[in-house]
């Protein structure tokens, strides 16, 4: 039998409000940092994009099992609930994090160029996600 990434949890409003609160904070502090640090700025906007997709995931009464790949399995959740023309910006989601995680556990050097373009996708991203998650929460 095959484990889905994710499993079934009961609606909360307030829940996903509270996520996507936090992922309008993160992206706040990614776009702040973009002055300081480009390697934290990329890793703020990677976690921003991460709890919008999550509060999405919330939003659809879905959550992430704790298991290796969680990432992957709540992006790619929100890569299958949000309209086909999003696809592309999954790309650079899933670039985000192997960068994020090569500089996590190794050296890896971040651009102004890749951390500005993160922070950006993760400003963009957040509207689309509050658009949809507006239909089912108005």
């Amino acid at each position: 039998m095959v484990t889905k990434p994710h499993k079934p949890q009961p609606t909360n409003p307030n829940q996903v409000r509270q996520f996507l609160a936090d992922a309008r904070k993160k992206a706040a502090a990614a776009r702040k940092n973009l002055a300081i640090d480009e390697e934290t700025a990329h890793q703020t906007a990677y976690e921003a994009i991460l709890k919008a997709s999550l509060a999405l995931m919330l939003s659809h009464g879905q959550r992430p099992r704790a298991q290796l790949g969680h990432h992957v399995a709540i992006l790619e959740f929100a890569r299958n609930h949000l309209d086909p023309t999003q696809a592309p910006a999954f790309d650079l989601f899933d670039r985000m994090r192997r960068k994020r995680n090569i500089a996590f556990y190794d050296i890896a050097i971040i651009s102004d160029v890749e951390a500005e373009d993160a922070v950006r996708a993760a400003e963009d991203y957040l509207k689309v996600v509050a658009a949809d998650i507006q239909t089912r929460f108005p």
